[in-house]
């Protein structure tokens, strides 16, 4: 192999890592995306290693724990597919149209919801201690949000590029030390 075919193998070689990099910053892939209801987006959590989280809180009457699990659904919407819950009373469900109720252990699971949002809005309150549950992480709403905030869930395809843009511009609305 000859000098000049050394040099034209290196610039392939440079050419073609150069596009596998730009391909991989650029190709945009589902993030969870977290922002109060003006638009500040908060936090970002990218959806690559599973298409499932779950939003957990403390009921508002029964005061006992509620898991709602949620998954990927094609159109960057989000699906409600099973509740999980620790007490039967006002504001939670138990009708069978509802789903499919059972009790694991005293834990009721209603599976079957398949219900479908664009976006998930909720006010946060400290006494419900709402968290995002992702991938063996827990996003704990007390540190990001301020009390009364009207948080905005959505999923939007994001490219590593605009992650890294929209996460240099996050604004967390509390300080953690």
């Amino acid at each position: 192999m000859g000098i000049r075919s050394l040099k034209w193998a290196k610039i392939v070689t440079w050419g073609l890592v150069t596009l596998f990099l730009l391909v991989i910053l650029f190709l945009p892939f589902p993030v969870l995306v977290l922002s109060t209801q003006k638009g500040t987006t908060v936090l970002l959590v990218p959806m690559v290693f599973e298409k499932n989280f779950t939003l957990e809180y403390l009921h508002s009457v029964q005061k006992t724990p509620v898991q709602e699990n949620l998954t990927l659904a094609p159109e960057n919407k989000l699906l409600l597919t099973s509740t999980y819950y620790q007490s039967l009373g006002v504001g939670l469900p138990f009708l069978p149209e509802e789903g499919k109720l059972v009790n694991d252990n005293g834990i009721f699971k209603l599976t079957g919801l398949n219900r479908l949002y664009d976006k998930i809005c909720l006010g946060f309150m400290p006494l419900a201690k709402h968290a995002l549950l992702y991938h063996g992480n827990r996003y704990d709403f007390k540190d990001y949000f301020l009390p009364g905030t009207i948080i905005e869930i959505e999923i939007k395809k994001l490219s590593p590029a605009e992650i890294l843009w929209q996460a240099s511009h996050c604004e967390r609305e509390v300080n953690v030390d």
